[in-house]
């Protein structure tokens, strides 16, 4: 049977997402650099009817040999420092275990994201490639499994 895929692998993102490991178990990967989270647009949020910019309490690590970034919340920090210490120079070159866990919520909604296992892991990195767009044999693999299906008409131009 075929690997479906996950609409949101094909939307270009600069940051990890639950949708990179879905269905891949767990990736080893090892951070190369920590730095503050800037968002672009900040959100805010009503405080006693005042609108105030919402705290930035992200931080963005980079990985050895990939391209996207992560963005990575307090409980995942927290579980990293756990593991190597508070300050964030003893984390590089550091492993670390990411997956999906579907119980993670985003507000009140149950959303599914990505987390760290809380134990160093052992062997080497993961090797397969989890943060690169859908190529162009992917994409017609897909074109041609809609068609097959009845879903697209071949002799449909888009107009």
């Amino acid at each position: 049977m075929t690997q479906k895929t996950d609409y949101r692998t094909m939307i270009e993102k600069d940051a990890l997402g639950q949708w990179d490991l879905e269905g891949k178990g767990d990736a080893v990967v090892v951070i190369e650099k920590v730095e503050q989270y800037v968002p672009v647009k900040v959100r805010q949020k009503k405080v006693d009817g005042v609108l105030v910019d919402e705290k930035k309490n992200k931080i963005k690590i980079t990985f050895r040999g990939k391209r996207k970034v992560w963005i990575a919340g307090p409980v995942s920090q927290k579980v990293i420092a756990g593991m190597y210490g508070k300050y964030v120079e003893d984390w590089i070159g550091k492993p670390i275990a990411l997956y999906v866990d579907p119980t993670v919520t985003f507000g009140r909604e149950k959303t599914g994201g990505l987390r760290v296992r809380p134990v160093a892991p052992k062997g080497s990195p993961t090797a397969r490639t989890l943060d690169q767009p859908v190529d162009q044999a992917k994409s017609e693999q897909l074109a041609r499994a809609a068609t097959e299906a009845g879903h697209v008409d071949p002799n449909d131009d888009g107009r």
